[in-house]
């Protein structure tokens, strides 16, 4: 005997504009291209930072290389829920975000800040010392001991020339955020 249905299946169908049923299944998390672009520009921001304006700030590596570890960790220290989850980006790429992107900007702006807004120039002559001749660079050692916390801004590319003098004129300033910076350094014949 064969079961007759009064009634057909339908099946539900979800009236149109209406939300998912289980949003928490879901997440919070969207696709995006603007961290993605901003950990690229980034990278290259402190690339071009390090080959320049590194060398022409007048600090040691070491607090350096702090001021960039706290800027690269700074946001992971906030809740993640108010600010990664808030911009729609996962936990990997919320770290990702700031250890690529925020750290690297801002170190860079920080450095160019104050390179950029520098006070009166000063000159002083120093007399080299001793020479270190090698593959890529050429640093300087002077007598009075001058630049000597500051490796990186003794140092200069070969490919700037092969002029070594006796004395060395440098113009230093006073940055914008009170780290002085070298503005000029290169060899001179004598003393005016």
């Amino acid at each position: 005997m064969n079961v007759q249905r009064k009634h057909a299946l339908v099946r539900y169908r979800r009236p149109w504009g209406a939300a998912h049923q289980q949003p928490q299944v879901k997440g919070s998390v969207r696709e995006q291209s603007w961290p993605g672009t901003l950990m690229g520009l980034g990278v290259f921001v402190a690339l071009v930072s390090f080959f320049t304006v590194v060398h022409w700030t007048l600090i040691p590596a070491d607090p350096l290389f702090r001021v960039f570890l706290v800027l690269c960790f700074m946001g992971n220290i906030l809740p993640y829920v108010r600010s990664g989850s808030s911009l729609g980006m996962e936990r990997l790429e919320w770290f990702l975000f700031n250890l690529l992107a925020v750290g690297p900007l801002c170190t860079g702006l920080l450095l160019w800040l104050n390179f950029l807004g520098h006070g009166t120039e000063v000159i002083t002559y120093h007399t080299v010392e001793k020479v270190d001749i090698g593959r890529t660079k050429v640093t300087y050692h002077f007598a009075d001991g001058a630049l000597e916390r500051t490796p990186l801004a003794r140092s200069v590319y070969r490919d700037q020339g092969e002029v070594i003098g006796s004395t060395m004129r440098i113009t230093q300033a006073d940055g914008l955020l009170g780290i002085p910076v070298m503005l000029e350094m290169e060899p001179v014949a004598s003393r005016p």
